[in-house]
Parts: structure tokens; C-alpha cells; sequence
């Protein structure tokens, strides 16, 4: 690009010169990029166009192998469309990328490309020579924003043509809309309702924050989407309605301002009528009238002490879309009956929740909505309507023109017509429109109605909807034909459509709207559904309903259904009567009746939904429909047939009678109503044979002990072609001594390699003469790698099968005997499901090369898993086979998907696909979904359910532990909403799953959570000094167990030349008596150091049933080996991965690898490696190891995380959250605050994988300043920090902000990392006592494993920090004022000792004065004897005076030491006090009078040093 980069500076000044550059108006930034992107100056660089123009001028090539596109949007995206570098995105500035390419992208550019779109940036494409056109189009924002030039040299043709497709030039009508036209500006009116009693309070700072992401994502004016905030207890309180704010800065202020109501009870009834009654009015800003959508937002906290029935009817037959968002202690029933349908229902555990369902609720609300429009002919609030009928009176629709009149006529009934009053014209027309009457020919309802009953159809074609909309503008809505819209009468058009128009309709319409006639269009069908309703209705009204009699469900469908209600969701007449009654037509293209019938098999006549089909009550169905299916009908009849539905079929209008009869059962089930009129009669005849009508029940099949097909799956590759004689031998010595007959056993075999094939099948032979000469004949297929799972499917589709001869539907069993001789080379695990789903009973035998593992998977049961050394031993495993075959179940079990798991407790998490592209088949999901959970045994104590949809990313509907009982996970199926969104990224979700679902935090009990923990330690002579430090180590490991029989066993082993079990697992079974006996370890002594044979040791005889491992139970196992440290340099661990893997990680060092035994490595390492670590762990990982990384503040993060066999292994990254005191009494010491939180975080590593950071004030109640993935880098925290304001407000609710963090900010949605095992940090910086009780949301943040730290001023609770600070010596008073960090000076560190040294702070843990002495002076004694100061004192020259520790001997600081001795060491001093000194540590010792003055002057770096008091 480098020739042509003139001519790109020339393009881009062309555009500049046609903007108006200005900070308030126009900004620009030019990014370059190669392998990499470069900013030149950002979007806040330059405030004119000069000097922007001269710094284009001063731009120099970047230069640059590669092309990353992909990643150059990715970094604008993140790095330049953002508040720092001066995008006003947030305040709805249109933001515009052009984007100059002259070849291919190396990188990906898709999902780069839709985060773009997502954030709403208008991307233009522009190509030059190789630049590939696709790629510029699926950047481009829309079609026809990608322009492809030849050469440079061609870049001034487009120039034009661009800024005239981005509307930049000012000169147009069309600046005012401009861009932001592009990215939607749909209209909506918005009220949020919010709970505001007594029991909601804590909700407040998530429903703020809810509210603020809500409106930060909309196209705030006027003219596009308004807001109302309402607030109700016992009372309801408007705090701005949809006309008080026209900007988004203005209401998002509003919203941060919102104060808590308070009062109780809860009446969300009354509130609801409230909002329909005052807010969703004209006088309050709503544009209902005007077919803007209206959209209701409920927050609530509890069950409303009021009814809420009315009300939510009241507001659907207006036409509201309400959502109702519930707290956990919400009535699911009450949710239901508020929410427009069940889509639009949430109920979360607590309202920090909320901002989880924030995206999905924005996209939703961003998206095209097709509202129904409301019954505006009595429902307008006025007096006085004009109201001209529209009607299609074209040659299709003759036949439906009685219905029409029909229609025109019920209306004008619920009118009051007079001359100032409600005015009525009819129109009709075809090719051209014709009128009946004005609006001031009648001036009586009885006129009206005569003139209505007289009309005569009108015929004729084409059918031209626009003329005719033309027409009664001009026509009908004027002065002269008695139109009142210049006194403000509202004008109503009503249009009848049978068809699709033949000309256009848009211009029109926009034309109608413009002159303020609320248009409305009722088609043929839609004519029809007010007698459909009513049909319904009235069948409901003969009907007996109740829970225990009959139980009622109404779907409508076109191109796919829509579950109005199931079977239990009304328990009364009234309430069945009341959901119909406000049924709105669904509308549609196509009429999909085939897909409609197959959901209604799966989904609604199912014990979930209500059906009680297994009770022997029987299920009918009543089928409306009003044309023939543009879809088959016939497979999904026969299927509700399958199961015993009795189908009634009534056929309406353009109905196919044909169709009509062979979807019902028999002729007298199938009616045709040509008219409204005639389903009456229709309903009669449907209940009266319903009351004669029977359910045939299913018997289950009986098993014949005598008859087997049985199905030999032999190893056909060419691993088995020297020993494939001895299968087929096997296999003649099993056939020999079956029962081969007509009636009797069947057999089939099958090959497989690669591939499967089949050498005869069960319906092959039916002699056993025949099957044997037939295996003897057998030839070896051939063939590379074993795939299993491909073999294993084949049966189960080719063999298992009737047209092979299986007799599995007359209740035969089905035998698999599968022979393996290697581990399979693709997934076995979904096609073992679906052998057991339908019944086969599989035995497997395998050779040593086989799987253990994966044999034991495949067969029916554990046990029908067979081994043998090799092929020529199979003989000896015949008697087996037979003794299993004898075993087989008596019955054909054709199993749910659950059998197979473990039958006592299942942890199931469905992921499901969430993305745009599963829209259709999403209800079909659900359905299975209901179907596999009523499977189950759901209870807290057995089977547990979580649901996970994914697209771009993951999100769960809720986890394991979030519900305990059947009822609430079908109820949350039930009403779970499709995720919606893309690309499809599978192996995040995975990833998501495993990190965040199957985590024990959220009912994940993969493992129990119990294992078996051996410490071996090193006992020899050479670690005598540093021991303590050992036992230390294992005494802090075992504090953070869950110790107990049935929980973490513990064993300690100690070795050197032999080895000696301290205690065994079995040996104690409470915490405290492991620590004890850990305090009371000695060191052993002794040498040599034989760890193979102390290995061996353990192995044979800690690791044992009778030692306590329960290892035959699938407890994980686990040793921990405690070594001196080795020594040397410099640091391979390259070298050393690829040493385990080759010499640990192997049979003959113990590893079960290939048992299936699980292999986890875990890495130390205390700086970078000399070598390269990438080969030899991605070889580690090959084989299988679970390998987690620890480092130090020396180790490469992105090493470690290269080592670990995720990045989230490496354990050197920490969400950090700062909570600030921002009350009235801190306001002097804010800046200190401020200054204390940027110097911490200059010291982090700030990264979105590696430190995240979020600030927080609080005083009365809680503000987030910015959560943790808010900011993804140091630069942005550290400038946010800079901005920060002092909050204000009293009184101090410290408790309340506590509680607040964890439940809003330490969470998924606020970019905590606390389920992916990242360490979580609350530091709290407070000035006072609190006005609250800290008491229970302390506790809560600990049991979260979250690590406090409370600092306080000298006005803060000593005792009340300690109760929140992780551990009490956590807690550290006056330190605010003092907050002059400076470590650059004197360091200070304490340690105590007696038997063994305990650190109290480190060099590195505090950096002032006030800090350490406030520490000293919270010291507690140690205790503990006897005296061991020279172990101290190696203690000291191995873990403080070091780099780690914050020693700067290195950099030439002196190292100093103070010994306080109160008596004479039990060991020597000598060797620790002289490798001190070689250190260079200045040693200064001061003892009491019952130390030895002499082991005083040998530990001093002179005699002189040494002090006695």
C-alpha cells in the first residue's frame, strides 16, 4: 500500500473538508494498521479542521507484513469508539468507520464485523485492487455501503457517492436524521414500573443500574423512544412520565437521582390499573393512538397484596406489551397473569440479577415489533370519532363479504353515532375504490346499520390497496364528506384486506400517517378469529373445568405456533374464560398446520404441560383452520393418532375438505363452517361426541426369555487382522450353544474399522448351521482407526432395525456384543445413549489396548464390560458373556435419555443454541427439554437441572442449585425466552459450562467435592531447617479443606531412607485433629533421600481401602510431595514439562493414565523460563493432564496460562473491587481515597484476562462508579479514578453496601470471575461507623470466598472492620490520613517464632508508618515451645529476606535484622546465622536475662550488637 499512500491521504482530507470539524460537532481519528494497528490521533486529538487536515498531511506509511483486519476492527471497536478517546457513542453521537484495504484480510473478520454492527458503528468498506469484495460486504454496516476501486489512483470517483450514502453533507434536508436513521430509530413508549415498598429496598442501586443499560441502548427524543419511571408501594407515584425528559442524559440523570418510596403493602394491581389509567394516556406523553408500541417494564420484589387479574387484562386489551420481572418470593401464577405472554416473564433469585437479562430485554426492545393494534373503535378516550371502513371488495373475496358486513356491523353497535357524536363511511374497492357513504350522509346508528346490511359485493381485479388508501384520504377524510379533523376529531380508518395488493401501499400509508389517521387492517382471517373466540368460548362454558376435571389449552399458529396457555395453567372456568376472551389474533404468512400438530403432540399433550394421558384421561383435539397447510399433515396425524388423541377438525372459509376429513379420526369428526353463523351447531356436535368418546391405553410388551437378537460388533481394522481367526472362533463358540431358530434366537454380524459393514443380518439366517458356515467364511474387512462411535451408530440405524430383521418392537431383547481391541478414534458417547433409549443391551469386551474406560461407558451396566490380555484368550471370557446374557432384563426397558447415568444423583445442564438461526425450532427445544425433565428425580438430593443458551456468548437460565423441585424447572422452561444473537461459538459455551455451570458454587457436584490428599514430605537430614516451613505449608492447605469421613480425607508420610506414615486418611476425621497432629510433626532425620521407594510406599499402602482411600469409589486421589528446595539456574520449565511427560506421566512411574484415572499437574514456578514452554505442554495436554499454573509476582502471566490447560488455570490474575466511604464525613479526605486507588492499581496488571478493577461508593446507598468489565485497561481505570466525584449523603449504611457488592458487583453479568476460580478482593476505605448492621453481609461476602480488607480512620470501629476484613488482622485503622504511599524508602517486616516462625507482614505488605504500627500494636502472642532460634533464623534467610518477600538486597538496600530472643535456642544458631551474615544481613540481637549472652553475640554481625535487658 505503500505507492498508494498519497492517494489515500488525499481521499481521506476529501471527506474531512466536507465535514463541519469541531469538539461539538464533527470528530476524527485516523488508526493504521498492518500485523498490527496504530492510532494517529484519536476522535479528541484536534477540535478544527486545520489542524486535523495538517496531521493528515504529516501522516507517515506504518508498514507491514501481514493484513489483520479482524483484529484492526476488533482494536477500533475497543480502543478508539470509546469515551476516553472522545466517541460520544453514549450521548448518541452516530459513530462511522471507513475502513481502506487493497488485499485480503490473514485474519478472521466475521465476528469482528458483527461486535461492530452490535455497538451500532456504520462500517463503509472501501477496497482497492486485490481487496476482496465479500469481505468489504459483510464488514459493511448494510447492503451497499462496500465500494471496490481498480487502483489508487480511482479513489476520488467514490468520494461523492460515499459522503452522499453516509448523509455528511450539510447541505442536505437530511442532516438532522443522518446516520443515526441507520442504526434504528423505531418509536416506543416505555414505562418502568418499579416496586418501591418496604421489602425492595436493597433492590434499588440493580434496578437504577437495570434502568440506566436499559435507556443508555435506546434512541432517546421525542419523536423515537420515551420513558416514564413509576414507583408503587400502597400507593402508586409518577416520578417522570413519557413527556417530562426528551434526552437520553436527561433521563439517565433522572434515574441516578431516583430515591426509594418505602411503604407497604405491595399492590401491584392497583399500580397496574394506575399506569393504564394515567400514563398510557396522550396527556401524559403516551402515542398509543398513533400505533407506537407500548411497553411495560414491571419490577417486583413479592407477592402484591392485591389482585392483579383485571388490571392485566385491562392493559393486553389495550394493546400493552408488559413484562413482568419477579423477585424469587413472586408467585409464579401472579407473573403470568401480568405478562403479555409467557415470553415475557422473568423470575430471578434477587435483583442483582437483573442486569443478566438486561441484553436479551435491550435486544428485544431494539428489534421490529408487530403489535396487534388495539380495539380502537371502543377504546379511544374520546367522545367524538370519525370512522371511515375500508373494504376489499375484489373478486377473492365474495365469499367472505357476508362476514365483512358482519364485522362493520358489530362494530357500529358498540358506537354511539350521532352528527356530534361517532360519524361512519363505507368504502369499498377492487381496480378503484367506490363510495357507499360519508361521514355526514347518517347521522343515526339504525341508518348506519341498514345502509351497512344493504351493501352489495363489488367485484373486480386487480386489487390496487394503495389507490384506494389515496382515495379516502383525499376523498373521505375531508371537509365536504363530514370529516372533523380541523376541530381535533380523531380520524380512524378501518381496512379490510382479503389479499395482497397489486400496487403500492407505502406512500399511502406514510401519507395517512402524516395527516394523523390512525390506521388499522383486519384481514380475512383475522375477520373470522371474533367468531373463532367466541366458538372457544362458548365450548369452555360447557365445560366442567378444574385441576381433577377438565383442564383446557388454546394455541393459534401460522407459520408456527404460539401456546396461548397449557392444560395447567388455569385451574378454573372463569380464569380459561378470561385468557380467551383477551385473545389477539397471531397473524402470519404461511399456515404451517403439519408443524402445528407435531407441536402439539410433543409439547402440549405431555404430563408437563398438563397432559394426564397416562392416567387413561382422554385427550382431545379441536382443530380451527381456515385454508389448506402449506406444509404435510399426514406424519404428524398419524403421531397424535399413535397416541390415542381424538382429532375434531373445523374447517372455516377457504378450508380443504379433502385435508379436512383425513386429519380427523373418521368422517363425522371433520365439519365445515362457510359461515360464522354455522359453528354453533359445529360445537354441539364436537360435545356430544366428546362425551361418548374413548382413549385406547398403551400396554407395555412382554419379553420372551426364549427369543435374542443378537448382533456380534467385531474389530474388523487391521490392528485385529493376525488375530481375527480367534474372534471368529469366539464368535462360533457363542453361536454354538444359542437356541438359532424361526422363533427363537436371531443373529447378525457386523464389521468395523473406519467405517461398519454389515456381513449378515438378524433376518440373514435361520439356522445354526447356516451362521456358522457363514462366520467361517468370514473375511477381514481392514480399515484405520476404530470408530467406535460411527460402529456403534450403524447398528443401532441399519441392524437394530425391522427391515433387518430385528424383533425389538415385538419385545425381543436386543444383545450387542461388541469385541474392541484399541481405544476409538471418534465420540462414542451419543450413539451409546441411543442404543440404550431404545433398549439394547450391550456387552463389551476389550483387549489390554482397549479403554477401560470408555468399555465400561458402552456397556448396558459397569459390569457387562469385559477383559481379556488378547484376542487368543477370548475363550475364557464365554462363560461371562452367557452368565450376563441370563442376566438381561425381563422387560424391552426402551429408556429415557437419563438411563445409563447414575440413577441415584444427576447433575444434567442442558446447552442449548440460543442463536438467530434456532428461532424457529426454539419451541420444539423447549419441548424436549420438558419431556427429559419429567424424566427425572428432581430434588435437591438427586437430580439436579441447569439451562445454558449460547450464541456469541453463554448465558444461563438458571443453574443447578436454582431450583429443587419438578414444578419450578418446568415453570422456568416454561417461560424462558429465546437468547437470540451470533455467530454460534460452541466452544465458548463449553467452556462457560464447564467454568461456571458445573461449579460447586452453583450446585455443581461433579466430584462431590471429596478427595483423598497424601502428603509425602522430605524427612532427611538436608531439610531440618526448613521444616517448619513444610509443615507450615500443610497445615495452611488443610485449613482451606472440608474435612470429614465423608468429605477431604488427609494422610502425612514422611521419608527419607525409608518412609514413615505420620497418620492415615482413615486416621482423624475433623479439621482440628489433622492441625493438631500437623503442629506436632518431627522431623524424621535420617539419609538417603529414596523417594522412589517412599512413592512405591504410598502407593501400596496409604493409597489402600484399609488406610481410608476411596479411590475403588472414584474419589480423586491426590499426593502432594514436599521437597528441599533444589537449587541452581537458570529456570527451564520447558525442559522440566517434557521431563514429567516423559518419565511421571508414564505406567512404569505409577501413572493410570490409561485406566482412565485422571492426571493433574500442578506448576510452581517463580519466574519466566529460559526455555520454551509451548511443545512441551501442549504435549502434557495431548496425553490428557489437567496442568494448573501457579506463579509469583516474577512469572510471565501469559506463560502460565500457555502451561495450563486453560487460561483460567493460571492463577495470576484477581478481580479487585474498591468501596468507598462517600459520605458527608469523608469529603476532605476524598482525594487521599482517590489517590490510594490509582496507586494500587499502577501496580497491578491490568488486562481483560489477566487484573480487573471496580470502584464503588457508598453512603446511604450505594453507587457503582465503574464495574469490572467496564475497563480493560490501566490507562482507562487509572483516568475514571481521576474523574472520580465525592458522593455524598448520610447517613453510613455500610452493610447495605456490602450486600450490594456481592449481589451486583461480584457477579457473572458485572464481569466477575469468581466462578472461573479467580481470586475476588472487596478493599473497603471507610471513614465511620456504620449506621447499619454489618454483621450478615460480612459473613455472606466470606462465604463467597471473597478476600476483605477493611481500612479505616481514627472515626472508624476497630471491632466492626475486623467483623468484614477476611481475617481480623485484615482490618488496619488510620490510615486514610496518611495515605502518602512510598515504598520506595524504609521496609519493614515482623515475623514471631517458637518451635516454628509465623510471618505477621512481609517487607512488601505495608508501605507507611500508620499502617505497620497499627499492626504491631493488633499483634497476639504466638506461643508454642520450645525455642527453635535457629530454624528461625533460616526461615528468615529463605522466605523474607528474598525478592518475593519485597527484599531489595539486590538493588544494594542493607538488609537488617532484629532479633528479640526471651531464652536459649533448643537448636543450634551456628549455620543460620553465618549464611545470614554471608547474605550481608546486619544482625542486631537483644535478649531478656534468660538468654544466652553467648548465642546472642554469635547470631550479631558483631559482639557489640548483641544486648541483654
Amino acid at each position: 500500500m505503500l505507492n498508494g499512500f498519497p492517494e489515500i491521504k488525499l481521499f481521506i482530507k476529501s471527506i474531512v473538508e466536507h465535514l463541519s470539524v469541531d469538539e461539538n460537532q464533527d470528530r476524527v481519528s485516523v488508526v493504521q494498521f498492518a500485523d498490527n494497528p496504530e492510532v494517529n490521533f484519536d476522535l479528541n486529538s484536534y477540535k478544527a479542521k486545520k489542524d486535523t487536515l495538517n496531521a493528515i498531511d504529516n501522516l507517515r506509511h506504518k508498514g507491514g507484513r501481514r493484513l489483520d483486519i479482524g483484529g484492526a476492527l476488533q482494536f477500533v471497536r475497543h480502543s478508539v469508539f470509546t469515551s476516553s478517546t472522545g466517541s460520544r457513542r453514549l450521548e448518541g453521537v452516530p459513530q462511522i468507520l471507513i475502513l481502506l484495504s487493497s488485499k485480503p484480510s490473514t485474519d478472521n473478520v466475521r465476528s469482528p464485523a458483527f461486535a461492530l454492527k452490535e455497538h451500532d458503528i456504520v462500517s463503509v468498506g472501501v477496497g482497492v485492487g486485490d481487496a476482496k469484495l465479500s469481505e468489504l460486504e459483510m464488514i459493511a454496516f448494510k447492503p451497499g455501503f462496500a465500494y471496490k476501486v481498480t487502483d489508487f489512483s480511482k479513489l476520488p470517483s467514490i468520494q461523492s457517492q460515499l459522503v452522499a450514502t453516509l448523509n455528511i453533507n450539510r447541505d442536505t434536508e437530511e442532516t438532522m436524521t443522518g446516520i443515526s436513521d441507520l442504526v434504528g430509530s423505531n418509536k416506543r413508549d416505555i414505562v418502568f414500573l418499579l416496586d418501591g415498598s418496604d421489602d425492595s429496598r436493597n433492590g434499588l442501586p440493580a434496578i437504577r443500574e437495570f434502568i440506566r443499560r436499559m435507556v443508555e441502548e435506546l434512541d432517546i427524543d421525542e419523536d423515537k423512544v420515551r420513558v416514564a419511571v413509576v414507583q408503587y408501594s400502597d400507593d402508586t407515584r409518577v416520578y417522570f412520565n413519557l413527556k417530562t425528559h426528551r434526552s437520553k442524559k436527561a433521563i439517565i440523570y433522572a434515574v441516578r437521582s431516583l430515591r426509594h418510596k418505602g411503604g407497604r403493602p405491595r399492590n401491584t394491581g392497583a399500580a397496574l390499573q394506575f399506569v393504564r389509567d394515567h400514563v398510557f394516556t396522550a396527556s401524559s406523553g403516551s402515542r398509543r393512538l398513533e400505533g407506537v408500541p407500548q411497553i411495560l417494564f414491571l419490577l417486583t420484589g413479592g407477592k402484591s397484596a392485591d389482585d392483579v387479574s383485571g388490571p392485566a387484562i385491562n392493559l393486553k386489551q389495550i394493546g400493552i406489551l408488559s413484562f413482568a420481572i419477579g423477585m424469587k418470593s413472586t408467585e409464579q401464577q401472579e407473573l403470568q397473569k401480568i405478562a403479555f405472554s409467557s415470553r415475557f416473564l422473568f423470575n430471578l433469585p434477587v435483583f442483582g440479577e437483573l442486569l443478566s437479562i438486561q441484553p436479551e430485554i435491550a435486544a428485544f426492545v431494539r428489534a421490529e415489533i408487530q403489535t396487534e393494534p388495539p380495539t380502537v373503535v371502543v377504546e379511544l378516550d374520546s367522545p367524538q370519532r370519525d370512522i371511515v371502513f375500508l373494504l376489499d371488495g375484489s373478486d377473492d373475496t365474495r365469499s367472505g363479504f357476508p362476514a365483512m358486513k358482519s364485522f362493520v356491523q358489530r362494530v357500529v353497535d358498540t358506537l354511539s353515532v350521532g352528527e356530534n357524536k361517532d360519524r361512519v363511511s363505507v368504502v369499498q374497492y377492487s381496480r378503484d375504490p367506490q363510495t357507499h357513504f360519508n361521514l355526514n350522509t347518517y347521522t343515526e346508528k339504525q341508518d348506519v346499520l341498514a345502509a351497512v346490511k344493504q351493501l352489495n359485493h363489488k367485484g373486480g381485479k386487480p386489487l390496487n390497496t394503495g389507490a384506494a388508501l389515496n382515495y379516502v384520504r383525499n376523498n373521505a377524510f375531508t371537509d365536504s364528506s363530514g370529516s372533523r379533523h380541523q376541530e381535533g376529531v380523531p380520524q380512524i380508518l378501518i381496512l379490510l384486506s382479503g389479499g395482497r395488493s397489486q400496487d403500492d401501499v407505502a406512500g399511502a400509508a406514510a401519507a395517512l400517517k402524516q395527516d394523523k389517521v390512525v390506521a388499522f387492517c383486519v384481514d380475512e382471517m383475522r375477520n373470522d378469529f371474533n367468531a373463532v373466540r367466541g366458538f372457544v368460548g362458548r365450548m369452555v362454558e360447557k365445560l366442567t373445568v378444574d385441576e381433577n376435571k377438565d383442564r383446557v389449552s388454546v394455541l393459534q399458529y401460522s407459520r408456527e405456533p404460539s401456546v396461548e396457555f397449557f392444560l395447567n395453567t388455569h385451574k378454573t372456568q372463569q380464569n380459561v374464560a378470561d385468557s380467551v376472551g383477551v385473545l389477539r389474533h397471531k397473524g402470519g404468512t404461511r399456515r404451517n398446520t403439519g408443524a402445528a400438530l407435531q407441536y402439539v403432540k410433543d409439547n402440549v399433550f405431555t404430563a408437563s404441560s398438563g397432559s394426564r394421558l397416562q392416567q387413561g384421561v382422554p385427550q382431545i383435539l379441536v382443530l380451527l383452520t381456515g385454508g389448506r397447510s402449506t406444509d404435510d399433515v399426514k406424519n404428524a396425524v398419524e403421531n397424535l393418532k399413535g397416541i390415542g388423541v381424538m382429532v375434531f377438525v373445523v374447517g372455516t372459509r377457504n378450508a380443504d375438505t379433502l385435508e379436512i376429513q383425513s386429519m380427523s379420526q373418521e368422517a363425522s369428526h371433520a365439519f365445515f363452517a362457510a359461515d360464522p353463523s354455522d359453528l354453533p351447531d359445529i360445537e354441539q356436535q364436537i360435545l356430544s361426541a366428546i362425551v361418548m368418546g374413548e382413549t385406547p391405553a398403551i400396554k407395555p410388551v412382554l419379553h420372551d426369555p426364549n427369543r435374542r437378537d443378537v448382533v456380534f460388533l467385531l474389530d474388523g481394522s487391521d490392528d485385529s487382522q493376525q488375530k481375527f481367526p480367534d474372534i471368529t472362533d469366539f464368535v462360533q463358540r457363542i453361536v454354538a450353544d444359542l437356541n438359532i431358530d424361526t422363533n427363537k434366537d436371531h443373529v447378525a454380524v457386523v464389521q468395523y474399522s473406519n467405517t461398519a459393514e454389515t456381513d449378515f443380518n438378524l433376518r440373514r439366517y435361520s439356522t445354526k448351521d447356516e451362521i456358522l458356515d457363514a462366520v467361517r467364511g468370514l473375511r477381514h474387512k481392514g480399515g484405520y482407526p476404530h470408530n467406535i462411535g460411527a460402529a456403534l451408530q450403524y447398528v443401532r440405524d441399519h441392524v437394530f432395525t425391522s427391515e433387518s430383521g430385528s424383533r425389538l418392537l415385538e419385545g425381543v431383547p436386543q444383545i450387542l456384543i461388541l469385541l474392541s481391541g484399541g481405544r476409538s478414534g471418534d465420540d462414542i458417547r451419543t450413539p451409546v445413549r441411543m442404543l440404550k433409549e431404545i433398549g439394547v443391551i450391550s456387552i463389551a469386551i476389550g483387549t489390554t489396548e482397549a479403554d477401560t474406560l470408555e468399555l465400561q461407558t458402552i456397556s448396558h451396566e459397569p459390569n457387562y464390560a469385559l477383559s481379556v490380555t488378547d484376542y487368543e484368550k477370548l475363550p475364557t471370557a464365554k462363560q461371562d458373556v452367557f452368565l450376563l446374557l441370563r442376566q438381561a432384563p425381563h422387560h424391552v426397558e426402551q429408556t429415557t435419555p437419563t438411563d445409563g447415568l447414575d440413577s441415584k444423583k444427576q447433575d444434567v445442564v442442558f446447552l442449548i443454541d440460543g442463536s438467530y438461526d434456532s428461532r424457529n425450532g426454539f419451541e420444539g427445544i423447549r419441548g424436549f427439554l420438558k419431556k427429559f425433565v419429567e424424566s427425572l428425580s428432581l430434588d435437591e438430593n438427586r437430580d439436579q437441572v441447569a439451562v445454558v443458551q449460547y450464541s456469541r456468548d453463554a448465558t444461563a437460565n438458571f443453574y443447578l442449585n436454582s431450583y429443587s423441585s419438578k414444578t419450578d424447572v418446568l415453570n422456568a422452561i416454561g417461560t424462558m425466552r429465546h437468547k437470540l444473537g451470533r455467530p454460534l461459538n460452541v466452544g465458548k459455551a463449553l467452556e462457560f459450562v464447564r467454568d461456571n455451570v458445573f461449579a460447586s458454587s452453583v450446585g455443581g457436584r461433579l466430584d462431590s467435592g471429596k478427595k483423598d490428599i497424601v502428603f509425602l514430605l522430605d524427612g532427611s537430614d538436608g531439610t531440618r531447617n526448613g521444616f517448619p516451613a513444610m509443615r507450615e505449608f500443610v497445615e495452611r492447605v488443610v485449613e482451606k479443606l472440608n474435612v470429614g469421613q465423608n468429605n477431604d480425607r488427609v494422610s502425612v508420610v514422611q521419608y527419607s531412607r525409608d518412609p514413615e506414615v505420620n497418620f492415615y486418611l482413615n486416621t482423624h476425621s475433623t479439621k482440628e485433629d489433622i492441625v493438631d497432629s500437623v503442629r506436632g510433626l518431627r522431623h524424621k532425620g535420617g539419609r538417603p533421600l529414596n523417594t522412589g521407594a517412599a512413592l512405591q510406599y504410598v502407593r501400596d499402602n496409604v493409597f489402600t481401602p484399609s488406610s481410608g482411600s476411596r479411590r475403588l469409589q472414584g474419589v480423586p486421589q491426590m499426593l502432594i510431595l514436599g521437597l528441599r528446595h533444589k537449587g541452581g539456574r537458570p529456570l527451564n520449565t520447558g525442559a522440566a514439562l517434557q521431563y514429567l511427560r516423559d518419565n511421571v506421566f508414564t505406567a512404569s512411574a505409577g501413572s493410570r493414565r490409561l485406566e482412565g484415572v485422571p492426571q493433574v499437574l500442578i506448576v510452581l514456578s517463580g519466574g519466566r523460563s529460559s526455555d520454551s514452554v509451548d511443545a512441551p505442554a501442549s504435549a502434557l495436554k495431548q496425553l490428557g493432564v489437567l496442568i494448573f499454573a501457579i506463579g509469583s509476582r516474577s512469572s510471565d502471566s501469559r506463560e502460565l496460562e500457555t502451561i495450563s490447560h486453560d487460561p483460567t488455570s493460571a492463577l495470576s490474575k484477581k478481580d479487585i473491587v474498591f468501596l468507598l466511604d462517600g459520605s458527608d464525613g469523608t469529603r476532605n479526605g476524598f482525594p487521599a481515597m482517590r489517590e490510594f486507588v490509582e496507586r494500587v492499581v499502577e501496580k497491578l496488571n491490568v488486562g481483560q484476562n489477566n487484573d480487573r478493577v471496580s470502584v464503588v461508593q457508598y453512603s446511604r446507598d450505594p453507587e457503582v462508579n465503574f464495574y469490572l468489565n467496564t475497563h480493560s485497561t490501566k490507562e482507562d481505570i487509572v483516568d475514571s479514578v481521576r474523574g472520580l466525584r465525592h458522593k455524598g449523603g448520610r447517613p453510613l449504611n455500610t452493610g447495605a453496601a456490602l450486600q450490594y457488592v456481592r449481589d451486583n458487583v461480584f457477579t457473572n453479568s458485572s464481569g466477575s470471575r469468581r466462578l472461573q476460580g479467580v481470586p475476588q478482593m472487596l478493599i473497603l476505605l471507610n471513614g465511620g461507623r456504620s449506621f447499619d448492621n454489618v454483621d450478615s453481609p460480612a459473613a455472606a461476602l466470606k462465604q463467597q470466598g471473597i478476600f476483605v480488607i477493611g481500612i479505616g480512620t481514627r472515626n472508624s470501629d476497630r471491632s466492626e472492620l475486623q467483623k468484614i476484613s477476611y481475617e481480623p488482622s485484615y482490618a488496619l485503622s488510620r490510615v486514610v490520613e496518611t495515605l502518602s504511599l512510598d515504598d520506595n524508602k524504609d521496609r519493614v517486616s515482623v515475623v514471631q517464632y517458637s518451635r516454628d516462625p509465623a510471618v505477621q507482614f512481609y517487607l512488601n505488605t505495608y508501605s507507611t508508618k500508620a499502617v505497620i504500627l497499627d499492626t504491631v500494636r493488633g499483634l497476639r502472642h504466638k506461643g508454642g515451645r520450645p525455642l527453635n532460634t535457629g530454624a528461625a533464623l533460616q526461615y528468615l534467610r529463605d522466605n523474607v529476606f528474598t525478592a518475593s518477600a519485597g527484599s531489595r538486597r539486590l538493588e544494594g538496600v542493607p538488609q537488617v535484622l532484629i532479633v528479640l530472643s526471651g531464652g536459649r535456642s533448643s537448636d543450634s544458631v551456628d549455620a543460620p546465622a553465618s549464611a545470614l551474615k554471608q547474605l550481608g544481613v546486619l544482625i542486631f540481637a537483644i535478649g531478656s536475662r534468660s538468654s544466652d549472652s553467648r548465642e546472642l553475640e554469635t547470631i550479631s554481625h558483631d559482639p557489640t550488637s548483641a544486648l541483654s535487658c
